[in-house]
C-alpha cells in the first residue's frame, strides 16, 4: 500500500516538474514580448514550483524511514513543505500585489511607462490555462486514487489553480488593452490594465495560502486532526472493536503529511487486563484503518 501510494504521487509530481518548467519557460518568452512583468512573475512562479516540486519528490523517498530520533518515520517532512509552499505562494502572491501597485502609483504620478504589447498573448493564455487546470486536475485525480491522503498532491493542486487564475486575469487584461483607443478616457489600461487585474485577481485568492498554511502549521505542532469526517470514521472503529474491561476516555487523532496517530486515552474496569487483549485491539484497529489511513499508529495510553 505504502509503495503504491508512493509511486502515484511520485508519478504525478515528476509530470509537475516538466510541466512546470515548460510554463517557466513560456512565461519568460511572453515577458520578453510583452513587457508585460506580470508575465516574468509567472514564469519565476512556475520555475520555483519546479524547484519546490523536485523536494517534494525527494521528500516522498525519505519520509518512511525510521530512525532512534524519528521512531515514527519523517513524515513531519510533508508537513514542513506544505507549511512552505504555502508561505511561497502568499509571498508570491504578496510580491505580485505591491510590484503592481508600484507601477500603478508611478503611472499616476506621470511617469512615462511603455504600452503593453498583446504580440500572441491569446495562444500563451490558451496554452497555460490547458497547462495549470490540467496539472490541477492531474494532481487532485491522482490524489483521489489514494483517498486524499497525499498532503503534496492537494497543495500542489492549489499551487497550480492560483498560477492559472493568476494566468487569465494577466491575458485577459491584456487581451483587452487591444480594444481601448489612446484617446478613450480608459487609456490608462494600455499601460496599467495588467497591474489592475492582478491586485485584483491577488485579493480573490488571497484565502487559499492562509488556509494552506494552517494546515500545514496545525500538522507540525500536533495538533487535532481538522477533518471531521475521519476523525469520526477512525473514533468508530475504535469503539466498534473495544474489548470488554476497557473504557475509552477520549481519542486524540493528529495527522503528520500521510501518517496518522491515534492515541488512545483508555481506563481499565478490572484490576487486570491481558496484554494479548490489548494486542488484539490495536491489531484490529490497525486493520480496519491503514486502508484509508495509511502509515498510521495506534497507541493505548493508560491513566487513573
Amino acid at each position: 500500500m505504502k509503495q503504491n501510494t508512493d509511486l502515484i504521487e511520485t508519478s504525478a509530481l515528476k509530470i509537475g516538474v516538466v510541466i512546470n518548467v515548460i510554463m517557466a519557460i513560456a512565461g519568460w518568452i511572453a515577458f520578453s514580448v510583452t513587457g508585460s512583468e506580470a508575465l516574468l512573475l509567472d514564469g519565476n512562479f512556475s520555475f520555483i514550483s519546479a524547484v519546490t516540486t523536485v523536494g517534494a519528490i525527494i521528500i516522498i523517498h525519505k519520509k518512511h524511514k525510521r530512525t532512534a530520533v524519528f521512531p515514527y518515520g519523517r513524515y513531519f517532512y510533508e508537513s514542513f513543505f506544505t507549511l512552505s509552499k504555502g508561505i511561497l505562494i502568499l509571498g508570491v502572491i504578496i510580491a505580485a500585489v505591491f510590484q503592481n501597485a508600484i507601477k500603478i502609483l508611478e503611472f499616476i504620478e506621470g511617469k512615462e511607462l511603455e504600452k503593453l504589447k498583446t504580440g500572441p498573448i491569446v495562444i500563451y493564455m490558451v496554452l497555460m490555462v490547458v497547462l495549470c487546470f490540467g496539472l490541477a486536475f492531474l494532481y487532485q485525480n491522482k490524489n483521489k486514487k489514494i483517498n486524499f491522503k497525499s498532503s503534496i498532491l492537494a497543495v500542489e493542486a492549489k499551487a497550480s489553480k492560483i498560477d492559472g487564475f493568476m494566468t487569465i486575469a494577466v491575458g485577459v487584461a491584456l487581451v483587452l488593452t487591444t480594444f481601448v483607443p489612446e484617446t478613450s478616457r480608459f487609456s490608462f489600461l494600455l499601460y496599467i490594465g495588467d497591474a489592475i487585474i492582478v491586485i485584483l485577481m491577488a485579493i480573490l485568492l488571497l484565502n487559499t495560502p492562509f488556509q494552506v498554511i494552517k494546515e500545514g502549521f496545525i500538522e507540525l505542532g500536533g495538533g487535532s486532526l481538522q477533518n471531521q469526517e475521519s476523525v469520526k470514521q477512525i473514533e468508530s472503529v475504535v469503539q466498534n472493536h473495544l474489548p470488554d474491561g476497557l473504557a475509552i476516555d477520549r481519542c486524540h487523532i493528529s495527522k503528520t503529511g500521510s501518517s496518522h496517530l491515534v492515541l488512545i486515552y483508555a481506563t481499565s474496569n478490572e484490576s487486570t487486563i491481558a496484554l494479548d487483549k490489548l494486542s488484539q485491539f490495536r491489531k484490529s484497529i490497525h486493520e480496519n484503518i491503514d486502508v484509508d489511513f495509511p502509515n498510521s499508529e495506534v497507541e493505548i495510553v493508560f491513566r487513573d
